[in-house]
């Protein structure tokens, strides 16, 4: 009886908890703190999670922005090469229809040349004959060599030219034959050429207009000598006066 008692007393303290506690206004708030805390740490995890994927969201735009800008550039780039790339292309087009039509021209435009060298030679001063007509004589071989190319036909013709060119920009010495005697010559230029004997005793010019030798004055000699040596550069460069042949042939 006693223990029915109890337990009835239990129960009835229980129930009378329970009511307590369900009116009870502090624990209610106390329990409303609590959830809500609950609700606001949930709240801040999603907001935590949301601004981590703006961040990654953020990093993403980014570097999908400079790689954007890079892009650009590198086509902008390829624009600029392409159109140079064409205009190469034309350009190597344009060359090689001017190269057909030079391969076209050029060879009888060298001939000429060629023609005209050999003339040249032949009325010039007579000076280094041998020398200049066997350049002349393997120009001509070659024009005819099929197996030489028309460019290094074309610069060894050139280079005759410049030979050629150059003997009227100083002084020359050579041994010549005149009227079966050796003597040696002084070229001043292509514009005089003159000669005297080892032993001093005659001196000659060359006479353009007769195509001959014709005697110079002995007191000449002394200057011709010291051309010699002006020539093979032995002194130091200095000035010589020596007649100029007219163009009448008259004796200097």
């Amino acid at each position: 009886m006693k223990r029915l008692n109890l337990l009835a007393a239990g129960l009835a303290c229980a129930v009378a908890l329970s009511a307590f506690a369900q009116t009870d206004p502090v624990g209610k708030a106390i329990d409303s703190t609590v959830q809500n805390g609950r609700a606001s740490a949930q709240s801040q995890q999603r907001v935590n999670q949301l601004d981590d994927q703006t961040r990654s969201m953020l990093e993403r735009y980014r570097a999908a922005t400079w790689q954007a800008q890079q892009m650009n550039v590198y086509a902008k780039q390829l624009d600029g090469l392409l159109t140079a790339q064409d205009a190469e292309k034309k350009s190597l087009q344009r060359q090689l229809v001017e190269m057909d039509r030079v391969e076209q021209d050029l060879p009888p435009l060298m001939l000429r040349m060629l023609e005209s060298l050999d003339k040249f030679v032949a009325l010039d001063l007579p000076f280094l004959q041998d020398e200049r007509k066997d350049r002349v004589a393997n120009l001509r071989r070659m024009m005819a060599d099929p197996s030489v190319g028309i460019a290094e036909k074309y610069r060894r013709l050139l280079e005759a030219y410049q030979i050629e060119a150059d003997y009227g920009r100083g002084l020359g010495v050579e041994r010549v034959e005149v009227d079966g005697r050796a003597m040696d010559a002084l070229r001043v230029g292509r514009t005089a050429l003159y000669a005297v004997s080892a032993d001093g005793a005659d001196a000659v010019y060359w006479d353009a207009t007769a195509k001959a030798w014709q005697p110079l004055q002995h007191k000449y000699v002394a200057t011709l000598r010291k051309g010699f040596k002006l020539a093979r550069e032995t002194v130091a460069p200095d000035f010589i006066a020596l007649p100029m042949p007219p163009p009448t042939g008259d004796t200097p």
